[in-house]
């Protein structure tokens, strides 16, 4: 298989299931910051002009997180949790905590004026705090969401979850997000998926290490 992905950014859920299936692989990197998911070649692989995208053994091109995360599971894992609760949790992991960053990441592309840039962070940053308080409070009754057994949207929360650390917030107070991240991270997967990607563990459990 081969995975067009960008350091850190959502591909990095998908990689970490290549990993995790020990699928033989392939990774092109895409430069997005020098525009490189916009040139013809790549676009002829993905239109749409972003990772992840992964070329399947049977030469099938997938695109997006969730149904590259979908079909890895289906194809090589084994999971008991009912696929509408997986796609529930995927499409919340997506719409209302992935797609929030863009306002936060982007926000002096949306305004030039300095001060509205801040704001419309800001107005994202706790629309986050939200969505974290309530992925907190729903992590302990769900044994497919905490790290220790991987199920299909593990992988994609964790990505996200570092943003939120990336952007200089924390998860002090959630101590179910906090445990998820040293349960990560304590994959022999997430470890290899990290090196590969030049990225450093953000979990509590590594910061005491340090």
């Amino acid at each position: 298989m081969k995975l067009y992905a960008c350091q850190g950014t959502c591909s990095l859920a998908p990689h970490i299931l290549l990993h995790e299936f020990a699928i033989p692989h392939d990774v092109a990197w895409v430069n997005l910051r020098e525009g490189e998911a916009r040139t013809p070649e790549f676009l002829e692989v993905n239109p749409a002009g972003q990772v992840p995208v992964l070329i399947t053994d049977e030469n099938e091109t997938i695109t997006e997180v969730t149904a590259i995360s979908l079909y890895l599971f289906q194809k090589h894992g084994v999971s008991e949790v009912p696929l509408h609760q997986v796609v529930r949790h995927l499409s919340f992991i997506s719409t209302e905590l992935h797609k929030s960053f863009f306002g936060i990441f982007f926000k002096d592309r949306i305004h030039s004026d300095e001060a509205a840039a801040h704001q419309l962070a800001d107005f994202y940053k706790q629309k986050l705090r939200n969505s974290w308080q309530f992925v907190n409070s729903m992590l302990p009754a769900n044994d497919d969401l905490d790290g220790r057994e991987l199920g299909p949207a593990d992988p994609y929360l964790y990505t996200v979850c570092r943003w939120w650390l990336r952007v200089g917030e924390t998860f002090d107070g959630l101590e179910f997000l906090e445990g998820f991240l040293n349960n990560m991270e304590a994959r022999p997967s997430v470890q290899a998926a990290l090196k590969h990607e030049g990225l450093e563990p953000v979990g509590s459990a590594a910061q005491k290490d340090a």
